[in-house]
């Protein structure tokens, strides 16, 4: 083999060196600011607590249009699910299908991730999770795993706050530390169903 391919070590070097680099950029642009650390705190681990109507009126059109292609979307996603010959024998454009949903999610995800910051596991969460008990299909699992999705937020906003009082745990925080356990439990027992 030679020299000249991307190594695993390579790629892992890489990534740390530009991890470091850009950490000390924000910490660079952060120590002349006295008022930053709670806008850095906010897009580190995101929080409900500072959204406002404005801005979710805003984001309503995005969150909308994105609703809509996922929707419109699901029924031939459910043919892709089967394999792309199943899919294309079935009459569907799997290139525009996957250009189509990936734009719906987008547009999903970057509406809410603007509006609360990035708020890590709710949507692997309530997605496995619904998929568990209501099954494969597309067209149910989008509007469940929203409703799932909000009421996980919910609860862990209102976790946060009681657990934080008289301040706040910040959501992201109390999502991560419930969401990662869940999700490696169930792929746990997902591999195991698969031997």
């Amino acid at each position: 083999m030679g020299a000249s391919g991307a190594t695993p070590l390579k790629l892992v070097l890489a990534g740390a060196a530009t991890s470091a680099i850009l950490s000390s950029l924000v910490v660079a642009v952060m120590i002349p600011r006295t008022n930053v650390m709670d806008q850095f705190r906010f897009w580190q681990v995101g929080s409900v607590g500072t959204g406002s109507w404005d801005a979710i009126q805003l984001f309503i059109p995005f969150l909308v249009i994105g609703m809509v292609i996922a929707l419109f979307t699901a029924p031939a996603l459910n043919a892709l699910a089967l394999g792309d010959e199943v899919a294309t024998g079935l009459g569907v454009r799997t290139g525009t299908l996957r250009l189509f949903a990936a734009l719906g999610g987008v547009l999903l995800c970057g509406a809410a991730t603007a509006l609360a910051g990035p708020i890590g596991f709710i949507g692997l969460l309530a997605t496995h999770v619904v998929r568990l008990i209501i099954g494969p299909d597309i067209r149910f699992i989008l509007p469940m795993s929203a409703l799932a999705g909000a009421i996980i937020l919910t609860v862990s906003d209102v976790c946060g706050r009681l657990l934080g009082s008289p301040g706040e745990l910040e959501v992201g925080i109390l999502t991560a530390f419930i969401g990662a356990p869940i999700l490696i439990l169930i792929t746990m027992k997902a591999k195991m169903r698969a031997l």
